[in-house]
């Protein structure tokens, strides 16, 4: 038998086994040769490069996605975790866990003014936190209280729950997100609370959101009505809604929240989200450049790059 008709024997072999799934003793039936021929063959496909094995370090993937995020949406840093599975629950757990130990040694310097978002990302993280012992944390929401039950939607429960973390003092917002009409909008804003808020909000070192989608649109839109703007709105940060290419939506006037510049301003501004019915979101939450850090998993990851 001449080389060529051998390399082609090798290519069968290995088509067979790699592509089509055939066992050894399959082949060797198939092909009329002997099983220890046919594992020769493959043998020697690898030896002549006619098939190439390539071990993928999962550490390597995550960190190829992480350079792609930061260049892409041009990030300070970027941290996109391993899963080994696919579930949700799963995926969730192994993002909070790395934004603990992302954001922990940061709150374990102390001395920090750490502004909270809300959502279920974010009591999830408080919720995997271990305690802490602290020295000069304040923790404060970024935005107003709404009348909604459900304890992720609470932003001054979830500031409590994290400055009990912790071991950081707490500031809270004793007035609403959206205030009943301008008249009354001005007047909250020239309480003291709210201007001692307001100073916080502008001067924030660590800011932690997450990033909202099709639900929380639904939430407002029930609560406070729906504008004409709803429809091009894909998410929200801090109460901040943007449409796809990461524009910036005022979906409500007479809204008591921290300024999307004081997002922008703040040293540090984390968003941890995941899941495959957030990446179209988290897309956009990325273009507004109210963002500098995503915590995400691979999964979430390969979604927001084929969103981009």
């Amino acid at each position: 038998m001449n080389e060529r008709d051998e390399k082609i024997l090798m290519w069968e072999a290995a088509t067979l086994y790699y592509e089509k799934q055939h066992t050894q003793q399959e082949i060797a039936e198939m092909m009329k040769l002997s099983r220890q021929t046919v594992s020769r063959l493959l043998n020697d496909a690898v030896k002549e490069n006619i098939v190439e094995i390539k071990v993928h370090n999962p550490k390597e993937d995550c960190e190829e996605l992480e350079k792609r995020l930061q260049a892409q949406f041009s990030l300070r840093s970027c941290v996109v975790c391993g899963v080994a599975s696919k579930s949700e629950s799963v995926r969730g757990l192994m993002t909070v866990k790395a934004a603990g130990e992302y954001i922990l040694p940061m709150l374990s310097e102390g001395g920090l003014k750490i502004a909270l978002s809300w959502g279920r990302t974010i009591e999830q993280f408080i919720n995997a936190l271990p305690e802490l012992t602290t020295s000069g944390n304040t923790v404060f929401p970024l935005f107003g209280a709404t009348d909604n039950e459900k304890s992720y939607f609470s932003s001054n429960e979830l500031t409590r729950g994290l400055a009990e973390k912790i071991g950081a003092s707490a500031k809270y917002a004793w007035f609403p997100y959206l205030a009943d009409n301008a008249q009354e909008w001005e007047m909250l804003k020239e309480l003291s609370l709210y201007k001692k808020m307001q100073e916080l909000w502008k001067t924030a070192d660590l800011a932690i959101v997450g990033i909202g989608n099709a639900e929380i649109l639904e939430i407002f839109g029930a609560t406070f009505g729906y504008s004409d703007r709803h429809s091009q709105a894909v998410g929200d940060i801090a109460t901040h809604f943007f449409d796809k290419d990461g524009q910036l939506l005022a979906l409500y006037d007479n809204s008591l929240c921290a300024d999307a510049e004081d997002l922008r301003n703040a040293r540090h501004t984390i968003a941890i989200a995941y899941g495959n019915d957030k990446a179209k979101a988290i897309a956009g939450a990325l273009r507004t450049g109210l963002i500098d850090t995503l915590i995400t998993d691979e999964y979430t990851a390969r979604k927001i790059l084929e969103n981009n």
